[in-house]
């Protein structure tokens, strides 16, 4: 095959969004991820073009793809893609998959759910000795976005702005908490592999910022709502610090508002509300309306065996305190931990829920925990080989892995703890302004009927 340094990034269309026919439109996210690849590859002189089939699924597709894979649920969404290059291109193809859960797959992993032509995008490395290049000396943290944006077109930009959005301010995490699969601390090999966090580049995040305000004026927008992509927002006080004041600099001189939001532990919390309240008053001042705080449990059995650095009093502690500065919290709710809760515990769990909506205004966000998803510690867990081929004997069985969705015999095998789980998820997606919206898992068990009936039931029900 003849080399192009050219690539197409494409994000997939929402796998509960209803076909273009019935709606054009599925979920109106700005991709993120597929931006900050995308202002790599264009600073290295790689010609870029990017495709938001939530916006448009009439597109030619190119002989060199790169994929944003948005979560387990979207592995089987990359096996479509394959086929579909494989129809136009024969073998004459390449295919990068990128996004936050990669990182979980093993070499092993990748042999076994993808084809031969199908590579991790996240790895510079690979990508770029693909177009005969050296890996790019700046990297992810170091760029500005705004090359990126001039290429997306102002009807599907201000689609963008409408909504809330997603900005790349930091990564990594230094707690280690078991079930969660995103870029943290982690023991590999029986040795423990710290990662803290660390901040992009707070100039090229000044940029970013300028120029959608611009664009946003121009579009008549009053304000923008922006998601910090922080694992735990106050984790690292002196880097968020800087942010804060670059960014109550720039909203001074455009005269502009923007609403954030973000998550955060609640032992970072509570340490910064000690040692510096003064920067939480600067936040809420410059825009921060609403805190998500990862409760994720409501005994303290759970949070010893989930590694959780916090107490149940700590959690109420930070709700009401949160509350009482003038911000909105959350209380992100992950739980129903096979093999670590019961009865008692995820009914504990549902009253904090309720109870902390009711005396604080926290917004209830629950999530089911799913031990086994690449990147957390349960994949890698060999006492889980056996679920995990069954993942890849059927790969539409990831789509149980969606921490809104209802648990399953392969997500959590004991029936009767299943149903329990079951119950009470449901219950706090019930409570008044409750976030989530829950999902049915499939189950190639099910008749196409059932099926059908299914993909209906989760059409629409995506995760904000």
């Amino acid at each position: 095959m003849k080399l192009t340094k050219r690539i197409q990034l494409i994000q997939p269309r929402h796998i509960y969004a209803p076909t273009s026919k019935i709606n054009q439109l599925g979920h109106i996210y700005l991709p993120s991820s597929l931006i900050t690849i995308g202002s790599i590859l264009l600073n290295e002189n790689i010609e870029i073009e990017l495709i938001d089939e939530n916006i448009n699924t009439e597109y030619e597709i190119y002989n060199v793809v790169g994929i944003n894979l948005l979560g387990a649920p979207y592995i089987p969404v990359v096996r479509d893609f394959e086929k579909r290059l494989e129809k136009k291109y024969s073998s004459n193809y390449t295919l990068f998959i990128g996004g936050q859960i990669v990182n979980g797959l093993s070499e092993s992993d990748f042999k076994n759910l993808f084809g031969k032509r199908t590579f991790n995008g996240n790895n510079l490395e690979v990508l770029f000795d693909f177009f005969n290049q050296k890996a790019p000396l700046k990297r992810e943290n170091e760029l500005s976005h705004v090359s990126v944006f001039n290429i997306i077109d102002d009807v599907d930009l201000k689609l963008y702005l409408e909504k809330e959005f997603s900005l790349y301010l930091s990564q990594g995490c230094k707690y280690s908490c078991t079930f969660c699969s995103a870029d943290r601390t982690k023991v590999i090999n029986g040795k423990k592999v710290f990662r803290n966090e660390v901040y992009r580049n707070i100039d090229a995040v000044i940029e970013d910022l300028k120029y959608l305000i611009k664009k946003a004026k121009q579009f008549r927008l009053n304000k923008l709502s922006i998601y910090l992509s922080n694992l735990d927002l106050f984790q690292t006080p002196r880097s968020l610090t800087i942010f804060v004041d670059e960014v109550d600099e720039l909203l001074q001189r455009e005269q502009f508002d923007i609403d954030f939001r973000g998550l955060a532990t609640v032992a970072s919390f509570l340490k910064l509300y000690k040692t510096n309240i003064t920067l939480l008053e600067d936040l809420k001042r410059i825009g921060l309306v609403r805190v998500g705080y990862g409760i994720d449990g409501a005994t303290a059995e759970v949070y010893k065996k989930t590694k959780k650095p916090q107490n149940s009093e700590m959690c109420l502690d930070a709700i009401r305190l949160t509350a009482e500065l003038g911000i909105t919290p959350e209380t992100l709710m992950v739980f129903g931990h096979n093999n670590k809760e019961d009865e008692k515990s995820l009914k504990k769990a549902y009253e904090f829920c309720k109870d902390m909506f009711l005396e604080y205004g926290s917004l209830p966000r629950p999530h089911i925990s799913k031990d086994i998803v690449p990147g957390n510690d349960g994949w890698s867990d060999f006492n889980n080989s056996d679920i995990i081929k069954e993942f890849y004997n059927d790969i539409l069985l990831f789509q149980n892995l969606d921490f809104t969705a209802l648990p399953s015999k392969f997500t959590h095998p004991d029936e009767d703890f299943r149903k329990l789980v079951s119950e009470y998820f449901i219950k706090i997606c019930s409570l008044p302004s409750s976030l989530t919206q829950y999902v049915k898992p499939y189950d190639r068990a099910h008749t196409d009927y059932e099926k059908e009936k299914i993909k209906k039931f989760n059409e629409y029900k995506y995760d904000i």
